[in-house]
């Protein structure tokens, strides 16, 4: 189903900027010099800072995405914090939208020993400090990351 009604409408000038189709809950606070969407999703009381990019994403209750994070084609659960100038990004495997009746074709989970480039999963209660690129990861809860990864699940 899909409901235009719930899409967050461009007021005025002073809110964020938006391109194409995003919800943002009531109760988050998203700074005027963010830039949200195409496809994306704010869930409760998140806060989202000044310079950040959301694109391709879902970003669940009270997390906290600081001063000039990136988040593209990711994930981030609830309670989780991105800090300033960190990126998170995965890498889209869409389907060819030019097949009519086209599938994602993947083997498998890994290979050689690596996780395939796919979307980035931040789990519950995860900081993320400033300056750190997770890309194409998957971090499962409870966790502090200290240093950038790529194409892991961190345990």
């Amino acid at each position: 189903m899909y409901h235009p009604e719930r899409l967050y409408k461009q007021a005025d000038s002073k809110g964020p900027t938006i391109i194409g189709d995003v919800f943002i809950h009531p109760t988050a606070c998203v700074a005027p010099s963010a830039v949200l969407g195409p496809n994306v999703s704010i869930g409760q009381d998140v806060t989202i800072g000044y310079g950040v990019r959301v694109r391709e994403s879902i970003v669940l209750g009270s997390c906290v995405l600081q001063d000039h994070c990136c988040i593209l084609y990711s994930i981030i659960a609830w309670n989780s914090t991105i800090g300033p100038w960190s990126r998170v990004e995965g890498t889209p495997n869409d389907p060819d939208p030019n097949k009519q009746f086209s599938k994602i074709e993947q083997d498998s989970l890994f290979q050689d020993g690596k996780l395939h480039p796919s979307i980035t999963v931040i789990g519950n209660n995860v900081s993320i400090p400033g300056e750190v690129v997770v890309l194409n990861a998957v971090v499962l809860p409870h966790k502090e990351l200290g240093s950038s990864s790529k194409n892991q699940i961190i345990l």
